[in-house]
């Protein structure tokens, strides 16, 4: 891998955006720039159960960061250039490569859903490697969040009511993605979402709701263990008590106090 040059990348990001409405060249060039700095004595990504190896280049951080900043300025001059680009290198079976794909997603200004929405939505599913994943839903779908909430939220539900619990999980990664946006303060809306997920748990999505019953707790602790509290008075399942049960000490004392009698009853 070589050093990065900073004059040296400036001159070779310059020559790629000028391919900018050219997909298919752009995205040979944006490889062969990826080759040159690739770390190849790691090529692969990490090893995750019932996913497959996502090949990587492992870029050292000021290209990406570079690349993005450049891609930003052509984004907004050039929509419906970004949408053609972002198709063609969704294509390539490398993370760095996806990643900019979705990352051009998150970039472009929207007015309605269509656009955004249909490519993520083609673009998730159970078998996506979980750093792609998670990054469709937090920047790819950003913008559909801040600006366009209710569309937002029919996307999330879309997977929240899927009878395969691999569907659903994604669903929550989903919300809790949504709950790193800074700027979405709707708490209320994750609660309705997740209800009867909360209250049916499934031993498959198990570990997706803990992790998101956690981002609440880190939020607003008092809302969220009045949200357990009611899913404990509305469930008859066992999972629910014990999910519960597994997130008691991330409370402060009073809140835990509240939620331990919640279960004695």
């Amino acid at each position: 891998m070589p050093a990065v040059d900073p004059k040296r990348l400036r001159f070779q990001i310059d020559a790629l955006m000028e391919l900018f409405k050219s997909p298919t060249q752009f995205h040979q060039h944006l490889k062969d720039l990826f080759s040159l700095y690739a770390n190849r004595a790691l090529r692969l990504g990490d090893s995750v159960p019932t996913q497959p190896l996502i090949p990587v280049y492992n870029l050292p951080k000021p290209v990406i960061r570079q690349l993005q900043i450049d891609l930003d300025r052509k984004i907004k001059d050039n929509p419906q250039a970004a949408l053609s680009l972002a198709d063609e290198l969704w294509q390539d079976n490398h993370m760095e490569i996806k990643q900019t794909a979705i990352r051009i997603l998150g970039s472009i200004h929207i007015d309605e859903p269509d656009p955004i929405l249909s490519r993520i939505s083609q673009w998730t599913s159970p078998e996506l490697d979980r750093k792609l994943t998670n990054l469709l839903f937090s920047t790819g779908a950003r913008q559909l969040q801040n600006n366009l909430p209710a569309d937002w939220e029919r996307f999330i539900l879309s997977f929240l009511e899927k009878k395969q619990p691999e569907w659903i999980a994604l669903g929550i990664k989903g919300l809790s993605e949504g709950l790193e946006n800074p700027g979405f303060q709707n708490l209320p809306t994750i609660f309705r979402l997740m209800s009867p997920v909360i209250r049916e748990p499934h031993s498959a999505f198990m570990q997706d709701l803990l992790h998101l019953v956690s981002k609440l707790i880190q939020r607003s602790p008092a809302e969220t263990a009045l949200f357990l509290k009611q899913a404990l008075s509305m469930s008859d399942s066992s999972q629910t008590t014990r999910l519960i049960k597994g997130c008691m000490d991330l409370f402060p004392d009073e809140l835990r106090r509240e939620l331990e009698a919640a279960i004695g009853n």
